[in-house]
């Protein structure tokens, strides 16, 4: 009876040890052959001997099990840790580029990031990651828009052999017309930020202003910056610094395939897609642009095509350019926005208020960019003036109590320019 009773046990303690998971390792064969059941009567002696196996066994078990090291699961870093370059990296290599906003690059990575150069006169630190002229494919959009603006520029060498102060006169009257009431006044401030808004006629009387500075038709303009400040330095900004000073100029305008990328969706400005108007201009933008150059040969001849059209295009172009480029490199930072954003004075002046770019990035919405009495501002002037007539309404501007939330609490953070 005692034999049986302890066989019993035997048999409980065979069915554990059995129910362990088989493992690669010395002894587990053994368990297989000492705990084999057997149908016929087993010798008390024979219990004993293979119940002390058993532990014997089930001892070297747990002995091995403890030897095996269990390596914990590798870190995924943070995206707000990752430079610029890394977060780039690993964005691009999915199937399928993200839409959502990713953290800001810490800028410590970046400065640490192997291969990244300083922008002239400037802490930020920049690494390229598209070629921008060699070993490189063009599609047809690059093609069209480098051949476009390599003609332009250089149709300006043409500039000496038509001087005439009249020609001059018309260069300064179309700066202003296409660059402050077209760019900056509607594409940016009304359109892109409804930091203002006018009567309809007014509305698209400035729009069209801005399709003469040929830099594209309302709705893909005004979607692409909205792009930018959704996602500003970060990997999915359409032309960040971080890639170097040429790509945030005019670089990034070269590269259609990667640009298409980040900005393709445009239904980020849906509110001007509904509108026919801006349906118009969507198609046919460029045969408004070659039409007023056409204008331009008729009334004045050559000299008014070269100094109306083209120095004063691109003239327009470098000056919209330089708030992509050098007001996220050169100047000082009021307000921690978290971005590259900077105040630079003399693109203030060159952009009629639209250097003051870190109070502009602090306050998307306001229709003034020049917050500090010396901060000249010429487009808010003219939205001011617009306000006093009647002309504009729903005029935007940031609260005291939003300025002190923003604003750094020493003087503005200098940055070497």
């Amino acid at each position: 009876m005692q034999a049986q009773l302890r066989s019993s046990q035997f048999v409980a303690r065979r069915t554990v040890v059995s129910a362990r998971p088989a493992l690669p390792v010395l002894g587990c064969s053994r368990i297989n052959l000492v705990c084999k059941a057997s149908s016929s009567p087993v010798p008390e002696r024979d219990v004993k001997a293979k119940a002390a196996a058993s532990i014997d066994i089930e001892t070297s078990i747990d002995d091995e099990l403890r030897d095996i090291t269990v390596l914990p699961e590798p870190a995924v870093p943070k995206m707000s840790d990752l430079s610029y370059s890394a977060q780039y990296d690993q964005l691009f290599s999915e199937p399928k580029l993200q839409t959502k906003p990713c953290k800001k690059p810490s800028v410590e990575a970046q400065n640490a990031e192997e291969g990244t150069k300083n922008v002239l006169f400037s802490e930020v630190k920049a690494k390229g990651k598209r070629n921008l002229w060699f070993n490189r494919d063009y599609n047809a959009t690059d093609k069209m828009f480098i051949g476009f603006i390599v003609l332009m520029h250089a149709a300006c060498f043409l500039a000496p052999a038509t001087f005439s102060w009249p020609m001059v006169a018309t260069f300064f009257v179309g700066y202003f017309i296409t660059g402050c009431l077209g760019i900056t006044l509607s594409y940016h401030r009304q359109l892109s930020h409804k930091s203002f808004a006018t009567p309809k006629w007014l509305e698209y009387t400035l729009a069209y202003c801005g399709v003469l500075a040929a830099q594209g038709d309302p709705l893909e303009w005004v979607s692409s910056h909205r792009y930018h400040h959704l996602h500003c330095d970060t990997p999915l900004d359409p032309h960040s610094p971080y890639e170097g000073f040429w790509w945030s100029h005019a670089g990034w305008l070269m590269d259609n395939e990667i640009t298409i990328k980040r900005v393709a969706n445009r239904n980020n400005a849906a509110d001007l897609g509904s509108q026919p108007f801006y349906q118009h201009l969507s198609k046919y933008w460029l045969h408004h642009v070659v039409a007023s150059f056409a204008l331009l040969f008729a009334v004045g001849g050559l000299p008014a095509l070269i100094w109306g059209g083209c120095l004063r295009c691109c003239w327009v172009w470098h000056v919209t350019w330089f708030v992509n480029s050098a007001t996220h490199v050169w100047g000082t930072q009021k307000y921690n926005t978290g971005d590259l954003s900077r105040n630079n004075w003399w693109v203030g002046i060159l952009a009629f208020g639209e250097g003051w770019h870190n109070n502009h990035h602090a306050f998307e919405f306001s229709a003034r960019h020049g917050l500090e009495w010396y901060q000249l501002d010429v487009t808010y002037m003219l939205i001011k003036a617009l306000q006093t007539v009647g002309l504009a309404k729903n005029v935007k501007l940031p609260t005291e109590a939003q300025k002190a939330r923003l604003a750094f609490p020493d003087e503005p953070k200098a940055v070497p320019a």
